[in-house]
């Protein structure tokens, strides 16, 4: 009986156009940024991943020395307001364990691993600015 929306008309399409493979290619590349992304983070001074990643999104915060509670959530909410008032990216900023931090979702049909990377650098950039 039709009626309602067709929610599964997306993934129909997106399989059409993409294929099995298409899709795997796809999750595989998406899997690796975020891992990447992930790596990055944790490697870098001041910047903390939150929450494992298991799938395309990464859980992370800047935490420079001397920035705790309300101040460091504010400094989070901060730079990831600039970054989504510059419409170069848009981050998610949200709660976790009591502490705000963002959440990076790494999956859009046509981000590159050179997305990612250009995205690393604008946060860095944003949010290192704004600590100092």
């Amino acid at each position: 009986m039709p009626g309602g929306r067709f929610r599964a008309l997306k993934l129909w399409w997106l399989s059409r156009a993409q294929g099995g493979e298409g899709r795997q290619a796809r999750l595989r590349r998406d899997l690796a940024n975020a891992a990447w992304r992930a790596q990055q983070a944790a490697a870098a001074p001041e910047w903390r991943v939150v929450a494992p990643v298991h799938l395309q999104t990464v859980c992370l915060r800047h935490a420079p020395p001397g920035l705790a509670g309300e101040a460091l959530d504010a400094h989070t909410r901060g730079w990831c307001e600039a970054i989504n008032r510059s419409g170069r990216a848009y981050l998610t900023p949200a709660i976790l364990d009591g502490s705000w931090m963002v959440r990076v979702s790494i999956g859009a049909l046509e981000t590159q691993r050179s997305d990612v990377e250009a995205l690393w650098a604008l946060m860095r950039e944003t949010a290192e600015k704004a600590s100092g």
